[in-house]
């Protein structure tokens, strides 16, 4: 999953509604701009010191979107949960009215400004850096010379041109200048970094791979 901070998203207005039978509370995001995963963070934190249950939240490709869904899920109870604005239902990816009590939500869409592509996103850095040794080459510099050789992140994914489509409208959404959080699956981490240009190029019939340029001391 990838996800930009939405352009179209006050995330401070954003209020969503809570309620565990006992307690009712509304939550906002604390900044105007912020990528889902660390508002579905925050929103866990409070939840959890709030209400009753204790909160997680995981997330989904959409099969029909190529964006990213979310389930909240809640253990030692039940909630009822309602987006109470157009700002909440587009960042959450909400529709009006409330869902009624459950211990699971799966959201109704993709939250905004997420793309989920078929293939995950593949996340690497290659430091090439010598604890030791001599960084002199007569002018050149040698690989894996001390300092001389890092090479920028790589973050790339494969998928359909459904995510040629989603990719698209997650770039325009996204809010200027552009910081991306991914999800890195072997670390099992969220890496924000600041995102450059995205090129597309064919992989197989219908098809396509993409490479995103990225800079950031958190990969």
């Amino acid at each position: 999953m990838l996800s930009l901070e939405p352009s179209a998203v006050d995330w401070t207005a954003a209020t969503l509604e809570l309620f565990d039978g006992v307690t009712t509370d509304q939550f906002n995001g604390s900044a105007v701009r912020m990528a889902l995963p660390a508002v579905m963070d925050e929103l866990i934190a409070w939840a959890t010191s709030t209400f009753i249950p204790t909160f997680d939240w995981s997330w989904a490709r959409d099969s029909a979107t190529g964006g990213a869904v979310v389930t909240l899920t809640c253990t030692g109870g039940t909630v009822t949960l309602e987006a109470k604005n157009a700002a909440a239902e587009l960042g959450y990816g909400l529709r009006a009215g409330v869902k009624s009590a459950a211990a699971s939500h799966e959201f109704d869409g993709p939250g905004a400004a997420t793309w989920a592509p078929l293939s995950g996103l593949m996340i690497s850095a290659d430091l090439r850096v010598l604890a030791t040794g001599d960084a002199c080459a007569d002018g050149a510099i040698r690989p894996g010379s001390p300092g001389l050789a890092h090479r920028r992140p790589v973050v790339g994914a494969v998928g359909s041109a459904l995510d040629a489509g989603r990719m698209a409208a997650t770039m325009a959404a996204g809010a200027s200048p552009r910081r991306a959080t991914a999800w890195q699956t072997h670390t099992a981490t969220w890496l924000t970094f600041a995102l450059g240009d995205v090129t597309r190029a064919p992989a197989g019939a219908l098809h396509y791979r993409w490479d995103l340029q990225a800079a950031g001391d958190v990969i």
